[in-house]
C-alpha cells in the first residue's frame, strides 16, 4: 500500500517538472531586444542641422547637415550609414554650409554657401560610397531638375566683374547633368537687380570676360 502511494506520487512529480519550462527556454522566448540608437556621424559629434534628406533607389537616403566643422554628407541605407564626406572649395577648405539638396537616379546635386558672398554647387554618384564629381563656384547656387529628366540639374549666378565686383551686372549659368558631370547650356543676360534662378536651362550667350 505504501509502495504503491509512494508510486503515484512520484509519477505526479515527473508530470510537474516537464510541465515546467526550463530557465534557457524562458531567456530565448522573451521579447526581441531593441535597436540601440542610431550611428553618429563623423563631424557631427557635437550636433549637426540637417539642411536636407534625398531618397535614393533601395531604401537609402543622402542626408545634407552642417555643424561646426562645416558641411557633411550622410549616406544611408536604412538606419546603417554607408558613407559620409565633406565638400571642400578651389582653396582646399570645406564649404561652410549646405544649403540645398535634389537626387535623382543615384545623382545628387548639393549647393552650398561660404565666405560673405559666395556659393557653389557640386555633383555626386551615391553607390556603394559617395563620389564628388563636379564643383562649380560664383555668387548664389541653386539645384532643381531643369531639362525635366529626371536628374538633378544646377544654375550658379556669376558676376561680370565690370566695372568691380561690387558694382558689377551678375548672370546665371545654368548646367545639366550629363554623365555624372554638370555641363553648362548657356547664360542669362546680366543684370543689376535681383533675378531668381531660372526654372528652365538658359541658352543666351555667356560674358566672354571671365
Amino acid at each position: 500500500m505504501k509502495r504503491g502511494f509512494r508510486d503515484c506520487l512520484l509519477a505526479l512529480l515527473s508530470v510537474v517538472t516537464l510541465a515546467v519550462p526550463s530557465a534557457a527556454a524562458i531567456t530565448t522566448s522573451g521579447a526581441p531586444q531593441a535597436a540601440g540608437p542610431p550611428p553618429v556621424v563623423p563631424g557631427c559629434e557635437q550636433g549637426c542641422e540637417t539642411t536636407f534628406s534625398a531618397a535614393l533607389p533601395g531604401g537609402h537616403r543622402l542626408d545634407g547637415l552642417h555643424g561646426a566643422g562645416g558641411n557633411v554628407l550622410a549616406y544611408w541605407d536604412g538606419a546603417s550609414l554607408v558613407d559620409t564626406a565633406q565638400v571642400r572649395g578651389s582653396d582646399g577648405q570645406p564649404y561652410e554650409r549646405v544649403t540645398a539638396g535634389l537626387c535623382g537616379a543615384a545623382r545628387c546635386s548639393v549647393a552650398f554657401e561660404y565666405g560673405a558672398h559666395s556659393a557653389a554647387v557640386a555633383t555626386l554618384r551615391v553607390d556603394t560610397k559617395i563620389t564628388v564629381d563636379t564643383a562649380v563656384e560664383g555668387v548664389s547656387a541653386d539645384v532643381r531638375d531643369l531639362n525635366a529628366d529626371g536628374l538633378p540639374d544646377a544654375a550658379v549666378r556669376q558676376s561680370t566683374y565690370e566695372p568691380s565686383f561690387a558694382l558689377a551686372p551678375l548672370y546665371w549659368v545654368t548646367y545639366v547633368q550629363q554623365d555624372d558631370h554638370l555641363v553648362p547650356t548657356g547664360c542669362t543676360t546680366p543684370v543689376q537687380a535681383y533675378e531668381p534662378a531660372p526654372l528652365t536651362p538658359a541658352t543666351g550667350p555667356c560674358p566672354t570676360n571671365v
